[in-house]
């Protein structure tokens, strides 16, 4: 893995390689203090052929220090004893490549590939699951390779520590794995030799994905430009166009160069016994080297420039950021210490400190407050991985015209600081963080210890004295005391004087793919060699590598000593620790009472709130008095998922702080100043914090792509996920996006404070502390006086309110695929399917086997055979099972590989060996089993309520899981799952090569039953049905008597269906199997359930008060307020930030849109009267009036240029169009504007009234509209079906009014379709047309004492309907009638059997229609899907029709 700024926090360490897990509960298995072998280490004692030169006590980190030299090959071994049960193991090489072809980081790949002792394909991966390692890692910085992994177990740690050594010392370095690892060529398809040839390899790849990302091209480019002399001045990673020049022997011969032990330094913490490492290193790789001086990799001090330098860079262009003319982004450096020089490179750091952190800070003053930028970049601060240390400020979201401005600004910064020297209140923060930072203990201390001390230790800097922290920190105080100036000459000196200064700038550019892209192509024109035949699949004997077994691992969970108290009307949870003096506070805030649109702001106000200044403080006294009091204050969206329901979890802000024992009391008063903020003011200053924000939301999007991946794609079938989607993934930056585009910074100020007066009050707070037990007393006391002064509402806690349920993107039976279109080389791939919950014992069972999957399936697959740079699967927290893949050159194919899981399992499950399965469980457990920092021991027990029971029940289940459990898991939700339960996204670059027409029952997120692949096969079996059954709908109710509909019943059906019951009927309707049904009546019904699309409502209304006057119905307020989320939710992910609105009525949906998300919308009807009510009601919206505007225009599909005249004037990116009532063949018509109007980039309509279509002399204008449907409509014969009574069947009210029908109501509407059946059948006897005289007949008029039902009707005809034509008279109309109720009326049930089957095909002829027009869109490549909005019982138009162009 290649890390170029690998520092002493490792911000981003592949999830592939590395095993940092999150903190759990578990009690591993110790080695006790009494076993260490310390005390015999004394300075100038020898022992297995190392000489010991150095013993320091290091108080500040509690640690003891023992610096060893080996005698033969001079090689170095640091050791930090501490009592510490994750310890911790690296082996480190100075590695100084002179080019760009990757040689130190392909080289640290290809080692892990095999080795002397350990002849197996890939040693390493392979050990990942044999293994209890909290860390596995290799890298590669600038100018060294390092093998570090942490474990805490004793035998544990002897294994990989064979591993590691055997594989540095002596590995294979095979071609083939060189291939693999580094480059080759290979066919697009490589099983035929005639498709395009590309280059693949891992390393390749990673390189791709890792210059995707801006800022790493900005930092490698800094770093070649400012220190050009030796290795610095090439891309020790690898540059992807330099990459295909490295030969296998030039490997080969910078192994044998680089990997000696005299340029080798090992690493080691922890409390294990540290002579059987010795011995072990000496006896079987040391003692067989002889010295080889290290000249050759030393690197020296650059040589200083006596003039600043100026350069100019390109990068690719963010589809995620601001717009184009402010994506540039500038950086001034300035070369520094040497970092062996150790007190110098301190002072620089405390000096950068100074300069740029926080509020206080004279470049936060000179530079981000004026707000004409995105902020700072990423590379902005002190970098101490190379020899010679850099300072640097950037400054991005700029406009090229800034850029001289930035360096004045630098300029003269620096000189006020001369001047006017640092305030001396944020020296002391400075100080006050180092003297926190000391004490405080993070989850593998260890590992950053070595991370830390790894750049100087490289370059031969005494390491043991910049340990030595507190001798540091005294020395300056003593200089600063000595000279009231010291630190405004060291800033003229070191920053102000400095000559060797570098102001790199970079610009986007448009066609910087499109430039790689060549240039690849060129390369691979350049060469002819090609990958051999021979791939890497020989059997691997991997019973020759070390493991753990099941006894191992121990039984027992670990139980940390707690209180649970309640204060002030508090929950508290007090978990008693070793906290080294040190307060550790946490709370939750329960925000169940705020509004969805509330919701969303949450991020924001995390960020915003404790940065704006309090009632007491403005923003910078407040932030001096936090940091030098405190380790800062912290604030987060939380989503506790529940451990026993899906989709259920506690949203809440989750707040936390760390400070000294002795600053408790004004911890307390920071945290009281937030929670009683009674106003917000400063919209100047917030809105430069909202751009801060969403400048930094896209960083890091292409390093983390595959989490982006998987949390969208699980938030597709998850509600949980789907709430963390809405807060931290593609969805949150979406909607930033937007809500900035608005501008309405004071409004979204307000609405803050109206959230922060919800949700700060101690009745929705429960909190948690970790302390030791001596300072409980004393902190609770303080703490109860801070409780007692919180404000509270006058509500009661909601405690049976906790946990909220989640709603999920479920349109219809199918699996919702996206395509997030990222500005990158790579792709990151994941699918998703909703599993079970952490409680179920299933959960343990699909844990165990995403484990093997990525192990045996996946990992071969994805890496070894696709080139990814990595993939796998695993569960998440709230119950998803995900697979996924990272930096990945393909896209489709590796949603196939994740498609063929089950077809894989199926094949090997029995063939998996119960070592196999204990790997998968071990690898499971160096997750359950991760150590803890003091600091959130209990915290899973407070933040997810996962009490040590529920804990170990779940180890235990883990424990237990064998073969069978894991093929019935496998099957149960791999194999069978419901398509609406899976979900699969990739985000990766637009491609012409990204062909889905072979996948509609992906991306149409629609309408396929679970029996079909293709839409062909779907229409030809739903035609074939419908042709067979085409009497049930050919002719209207009214003339079921006229055209003898019951002769045409199956002659076993009617005496079967007169008999049913009002129960019967329900089913029947709902297409359910009936009990004792003829044969083939069942097989009606089979088919019906097979062709049947089963729809899940999208239940997201927003809340929403309409006027009293508004003169809505309930239906309609229905369909206005369930359709507004899903057009809001598809302008996100299209980016769409303006409407346009057809037939747009009385311009309620444009109110509620602009009211409730600030879009602008233009609103187009067709009818004057309603163009100027719909403006008259927008009076009543005063802040509308410039955001919607509404004009008279009826829409043809000749439209397009008069639409595109109204928005010629209208600033946007792109537009959605939308429609509540897109009757007939407007729905049609707006289909094809919308594929016609190149500013509408995405498509909401409802379309309805299916049977007003026009009709022509092929039938209709406007259906079918597919080539695909026409097609088969001709050929299989079926056009005279698809009618007008099909279209009625199609538009006609769902299932489920008439499925839930009484005995009583089923025999009333019997008895109303008889009787209008007889009446038109005596009509057409006597030449008469019938007419309705009223909508609705309203209640019938009795006459006297009638009470049988027929005369009822007969004597309300005359007010109901009129008959047209004949010459019979009324009364001997009447007589024919009585004499056809004579003859019919047993079949009476049979006509409402005859309803209950068109019912129960009522979704498959709708499904036709609307599936018609989605592949109409789908033919000419636009992604299209339909969405159940609303409820059927409420409104029968009931689904939406989406589509997003690519």
């Amino acid at each position: 893995m290649w890390y170029k700024n690998l520092g002493p926090y490792v911000k981003s360490l592949s999830v592939f390689h590395k095993i940092v897990r999150k903190s759990s509960q578990a009690l591993s298995k110790k080695l006790g203090t009494e076993n260490h072998d310390l005390n015999i280490f004394k300075i100038g004692h020898k022992l297995h052929g190392f000489e010991v030169k150095d013993v320091k006590e290091i108080t500040e980190f509690r640690l003891t220090a023992i610096y060893l030299i080996h005698e033969k090959t001079r090689a170095e071994y640091l050791h930090l004893y501490r009592n510490d049960n994750n310890n911790v193991f690296a082996v480190n090489f100075r590695t100084t490549p002179m080019n760009s072809t990757g040689l130190p980081h392909i080289l640290e790949h290809t080692v892990l590939c095999g080795s002397k002792l350990y002849p197996v394909r890939d040693p390493f991966f392979k050990m990942l699951n044999r293994s209890l390692a909290t860390f596995m890692n290799a890298m590669t910085g600038s100018d060294y390779t390092m093998y570090p992994f942490s474990t805490q177990n004793l035998s544990d740690y002897r294994n990989l520590q064979k591993i590691y050594l055997d594989a540095a010392f002596r590995p294979n370095l095979k071609e083939l794995d060189f291939m693999q690892e580094g480059w080759r060529l290979e066919n697009v398809n490589p099983v035929d030799n005639k498709t395009p040839l590309i280059i693949k390899g891992v390393v390749y790849n990673e390189m791709k994905g890792a210059f995707s990302e801006n800022e790493n091209i900005l930092g490698q480019k800094l770093q070649n430009l400012i220190l050009p002399d030796h290795t610095y001045g090439v891309i020790s990673g690898g540059d992807p166009i330099e990459i295909p020049n490295l030969t296998w022997e030039d490997l080969k011969n910078f192994h044998r160069m680089h990997y000696h032990p005299s340029n080798a330094k090992f690493y080691s913490y922890g409390n294990f016994p540290l002579s059987p490492s010795l011995e072990y290193i000496d006896k079987l790789y040391l003692s067989q080297y002889d010295y080889q001086p290290p000249n050759h990799t030393m690197v020296p001090k650059q040589t200083r420039w006596k003039e600043p330098k100026r350069e100019h860079i390109n990068c690719r262009f963010e589809n995620m950021r601001e717009p184009f003319e402010s994506q540039n982004t500038i950086s001034i450096s300035l070369l520094l210490s040497d970092i062996t020089e150790i007190y110098d490179t301190f002072l620089m750091n405390f000096v950068t400190e100074l300069l740029i952190k926080g509020p206080n800070s004279p470049f936060y003053k000179s530079m981000i407050e004026p707000n004409f930028s995105g902020g700072f970049t990423p590379t902005t601060g002190f970098d101490t991985q190379p020899r010679d240390s850099i300072f640097t400020i950037g400054l991005q979201g700029l406009k090229q015209e800034d850029f001289d401005k930035v360096v004045g600004l630098f300029d003269n910064t620096l000189d006020q600081v001369v001047t006017n020297g640092f305030d001396e209140k944020h020296i002391e923060s400075v100080l006050h963080r180092y003297e926190l930072a000391i004490k405080h203990e993070s989850a593998n201390f260890g590992l950053h210890l070595l991370f830390g001390i790894i750049p100087t230790w490289n370059h031969n800097g005494n390491i043991l004295s910049s340990l030595q922290i507190n001798s540091l920190i005294e020395k300056l105080k003593k200089e600063m005391k000595q000279d009231n100036h010291y630190l405004q000459n060291v800033v003229k000196r070191y920053f102000k004087d400095n000559n060797h200064r570098l102001v790199l700038t970079m610009s986007p550019d448009k066609d910087y793919e499109k430039k790689q892209k060549l240039q690849e192509e060129e390369l691979i024109n350049r060469k002819t060699g090609k990958l051999s035949e021979s791939k890497q699949n020989e059997n691997q004997k991997t019973d020759i590598l070390p493991t753990l077994y099941m006894e191992d691992i121990s039984n027992d969970v670990e139980k940390v000593f707690k209180d649970k108290v309640t204060i002030n009307s508090v929950p508290v949870q007090i978990n008693k620790v070793n906290s080294n003096g040190i307060i550790y506070f946490k709370a939750l805030l329960n925000t169940v009472d705020l509004s969805a649109e509330q919701q969303m702001l949450l991020p924001l106000f995390c960020y915003v709130i404790n940065k704006l200044g309090t009632d007491k403080l403005n923003y910078r006294d407040f932030d001096s008095l936090m940091t030098r009091k405190t380790a800062g204050l912290n604030l987060c969206p939380h989503i506790g998922e529940s451990l026993f329901q899906l989709h259920n979890y506690e949203p809440s802000i989750y707040i936390s702080s760390y400070c000294l024992e002795k600053n408790a009391e004004a911890m307390w008063d920071l945290w009281s100043q937030i929670f009683n903020i009674s106003k917000l003011e400063d919209v100047e200053r917030f809105q430069m914090l909202t751009q801060l924000y969403m400048a930094n939301l896209a960083h890091g999007l292409a390093d983390s792509g595959h989490v982006y991946a998987m949390q969208a794609a699980a938030g597709l079938v998850s509600g949980t996920a789907y709430q963390k989607e809405l807060l931290t993934g593609l969805q949150h930056i979406s909607y930033m996006k937007r809500l900035m585009g608005t501008s309405h910074y004071k409004a979204v100020l307000d609405e803050l404070l109206n959230m922060a007066k919800i949700v700060f009050s101690k009745n929705n707070m429960r909190c948690a502390f970790n302390i030791s037990q001596e300072s409980q007393s004393k902190i609770m006391k303080t703490f109860a006086n801070f409780t007692a002064q919180l404000p509270q509402t006058s509500k009661k806690p909601k405690s049976d309110r906790t946990y909220v349920e989640g709603k999920v993107w479920a349109p219809l039976n199918a699996i919702n695929c996206q395509h997030h279109v990222l500005n990158v080389p790579v792709n990151y791939c994941s699918k998703a399917i909703l599993t079970a919950p952490y409680s179920n014992k299933e959960y343990a069972k699909l844990r165990v086997l995403a484990r093997l999957l990525s192990a045996k399936y996946l990992h071969p697959e994805l890496r070894e055979r696709q080139g990814a740079y990595g993939g796998g699967a695993k569960m998440t927290q709230d119950g998803v099972f995900v697979f996924y893949s990272y930096r990945d050159p393909r896209n489709l194919q590796t949603l196939d590989v994740f498609d063929n899981t089950s077809k894989w399992l199926e094949e090997h499950i029995d063939k998996v060996t119960p070592q196999e399965i204990l790997e998968a469980k071990l690898g499971v457990f160096q997750a359950v089993d991760a150590p803890i920092p003091p600091s959130n021991k209990g915290c899973e027990e407070f933040l997810r309520r996962l009490t040590p029971d529920i804990l170990q029940r779940h180890r235990a289940e883990i424990m237990s899981v064998d073969q069978n459990e894991l093929r019935t898991a496998a099957e149960k939700y791999l194999k069978n799952a419901e398509p609406s339960l899976n979900a699969k996204v990739v985000l990766g670059p637009k491609s012409d090569k990204f062909d889905t027409n072979n996948r509609h029952n992906e991306i149409l997120s629609m309408a396929l039953p679970t029996y079909y692949n293709n839409v062909k096969d779907y229409f030809e079996d739903t035609l074939n049905f419908l042709k067979a059954y085409h009497w049930l709908y050919s002719y209207p109710n009214t003339h079921v008597l006229v055209n003898n509909v019951f002769d045409q019943f199956p002659a076993e059906w009617p005496p079967y269906l007169r008999n049913l019951t009002s129960e019967g009927l329900n089913d029947l309707a709902r297409g359910h199997s009936l009990e004792d049904a003829p044969k083939s009546l069942e097989e009606f019904l089979k088919k019906v359930k097979k062709l049947k699309m089963i729809t899940v409502l999208k239940d997201a209304n927003v809340d929403f008060t309409f006027p009293n006057n508004s003169g809505l119905s309930i239906k309609k307020k229905h369909e206005i307020v369930a359709l507004a989320p899903l057009i809001k939710e598809i302008c996100d992910e299209s980016g769409c930030d303006f409407i346009v609105d057809v037939g747009t009525g009385l311009g309620h949906l444009p109110q509620l849109l602009h009211e409730k998300y600030n879009y602008r919308i233009l609103g187009i009807e067709g009818s004057p009267e309603n163009v100027q009510q719909a403006r008259a009601n927008q009076m009543k919206y005063p802040k509308s009036v410039n955001a919607i505007k509404y004009v008279t225009h009826f829409i043809t599909n000749q439209s397009e240029e008069q639409i595109n005249k109204m928005v010629e004037e209208i600033a946007m990116s792109s537009a959605c169009i939308t429609g509540l009532h897109a009757c007939a063949d407007l729905s049609v018509t707006v289909l094809e504007l919308f594929m016609k109007l190149e500013f509408a980039k995405s498509l909401v309509i409802m379309p309805c009234c299916y049977h007003r279509l026009k009709e022509n002399e092929r039938g209709f204008e406007n259906f079918p509209v597919s080539s695909l449907l026409r097609e088969l409509s001709h050929t299989l014969e079926i056009t005279d079906y698809l009618n007008i009574p099909f279209l009625r069947v199609a538009c006609q009210g769902s299932v489920d009014g008439f499925s839930t029908m009484t005995q009583q109501e089923h025999e009333q509407h019997a008895n109303s379709c008889m009787f209008r059946a007889i009446l038109q059948d005596v009509a057409n006897s006597e030449n008469c047309q019938v007419k309705r005289l009223k909508r609705k007949s309203g209640k019938l008029r009795q006459s006297g004492p009638i009470s049988e039902p027929f005369e009822t009707y007969l004597t309300n005809l005359k007010h109901t309907h009129t008959l047209i034509g004949g010459s019979v008279s009324d009364d001997q109309f009447l007589k024919k009638m009585r004499e056809k109720w004579t003859q019919h009326k047993g079949n009476v049930s049979l006509i409402e059997a005859l309803a209950a089957l068109q019912a129960a095909i009522q979704n498959i002829c709708e499904n036709v229609v609307l599936l018609d027009r989605v592949m109409f869109l789908m033919e000419k490549g636009v992604k299209c899907f339909v969405v159940k909005v609303t409820d059927q019982g409420i409104s029968p138009r009931c689904h939406a029709l989406v589509a997003m162009k690519p």
